[in-house]
């Protein structure tokens, strides 16, 4: 089983980029300007990301304004 999941609530962004700054190898703003994480799965209207290491996702995580962007580490939130 891989460790880490990240989610954004897409619903949620308010598009201020923080995490494609932060974090530019798993997080763009898609054509609408709302966080999209690279390479994932639409789940309702979320992103969900599986990963081994969770990278600088933790850091997007942490300069969200609007607390969209959630870690899981083997089920728990982290962050």
């Amino acid at each position: 089983m891989v460790p880490y999941k990240v989610v954004i609530e897409r619903d949620e962004c308010t598009s201020c980029g923080n995490c494609e700054d932060e974090c530019p190898e798993l997080f763009q703003l898609d054509e609408g300007g709302i966080a999209h994480l690279k390479n994932s799965a639409r789940v309702n209207n979320n992103d969900e990301l599986y990963l081994e290491d969770p990278d600088c996702s933790l850091d997007a995580a942490l300069n969200c304004p609007v607390v969209c962007i959630h870690v899981y580490e083997d089920g728990e939130e982290i962050s």
